[in-house]
């Protein structure tokens, strides 16, 4: 009789819904069709060959196709807000911005939450960011630069991708550590910026490093400093800002992978998992380095720890400095 009664509850509560399969069963036969993995940015970019550099790899470690899709807009908001509303169900995953998880939520009204709405899955890559002048400005070190922009307060300029990229801030941190005045100049994108410095519009620059890179190696652009903490392998002669005296002005672009909240866990770890070796193998690390970035992985509990520690410090630095789109 009791038999009876239990297994007549349990087919009850199975049509009902009450019955929950644990967390790894959820994800058991998962994945079985192609994935959709967005880039919030433009096809072509730097961010978009990060993506499409692991594509590859993370499908044939998940026997299924990766499908990459860019959905470019609002400094990454846009493709953000595909991501987060997504159904939770592991087959939409995305590029996770710095500047639309930490920055862009304090300068304006985006449609989605970055505490309640995403799920962290992995670092994927750190790129450093530079302060550099056209190589025929004349200045060859911090110090001239500094003497320059002393001497001249509110007459220098620096240009940048854009307002509330984390160049921007990044160039913020250091005119306030070293008191300096100098004037910011905001693009639509790196691109322009370089080509303006380039040509002597703009008399300095502070950049992520992939874009820039190309001209660096190629003699054009002199780079006077580097903001993370170790110099980076890629220019070995650049200087940290932390020697040049500024320890508080360590910053690196962070991307990684992110998905839909709720997505079950046993999808997010095992997405996190594959990623992990992928980043550690030698080709995915020097085509990384290629770009002016470094691979890594994290879990998603580092990753999201990274995100929401930079995005809690990003709104309380724009609200002292009163930062705006405006």
């Amino acid at each position: 009789m009791h038999a009876r009664r239990l297994a007549a509850y349990l087919i009850a509560s199975c049509t009902l819904g009450i019955f929950t399969a644990p967390a790894m069963a959820q994800g058991a036969s998962w994945p079985t069709r192609p994935i959709r993995f967005i880039v919030p940015f433009p096809p072509g970019g730097p961010t978009d060959n990060y993506v499409r550099t692991i594509a590859g790899p993370l499908g044939e470690a998940l026997k299924q196709t990766i499908v990459v899709e860019n959905r470019a807009g609002a400094g990454g908001s846009i493709g953000t807000a595909a991501v987060a509303k997504a159904a939770p169900d592991g087959y939409t995953m995305g590029l996770g911005a710095g500047g639309a998880l930490m920055v862009m939520p304090h300068l304006m009204k985006v449609p989605y939450s970055v505490t309640q709405d995403l799920a962290y899955v992995s670092s994927l890559a750190q790129v450093p960011a530079v302060i550099a002048v056209n190589a025929k400005s004349g200045i060859t070190n911090m110090a001239q630069f500094l003497e320059r922009a002393r001497s001249h307060p509110g007459k220098m300029n620096y240009g940048s991708a854009g307002t509330g990229t984390m160049v921007h801030l990044a160039g913020e941190r250091f005119k306030r550590a070293a008191g300096i005045d100098i004037v910011h100049v905001p693009y639509a994108g790196a691109a322009p910026a370089i080509t303006d410095l380039l040509g002597g519009q703009v008399e300095s620059m502070v950049s992520d490093l992939t874009p820039i890179l190309p001209h660096v190696q190629a003699g054009t652009v002199r780079v006077l400093a580097v903001t993370t903490e170790k110099r980076t392998p890629l220019l070995p002669d650049a200087p940290t800002l932390v020697e040049l005296g500024y320890p508080k002005v360590v910053q690196a672009t962070e991307y990684g992978v992110i998905m839909p909240a709720g997505t079950p866990p046993a999808i997010v770890n095992r997405v996190q998992r594959e990623l992990a070796t992928i980043m550690a193998t030698p080709e995915v690390r020097k085509a990384y380095e290629q770009m002016g970035s470094l691979a890594v992985s994290s879990s998603p509990e580092q990753y999201r720890k990274n995100v929401l520690g930079s995005y809690e410090f990003w709104g309380q630095f724009i609200k002292e400095t009163g930062i705006s789109l405006n």
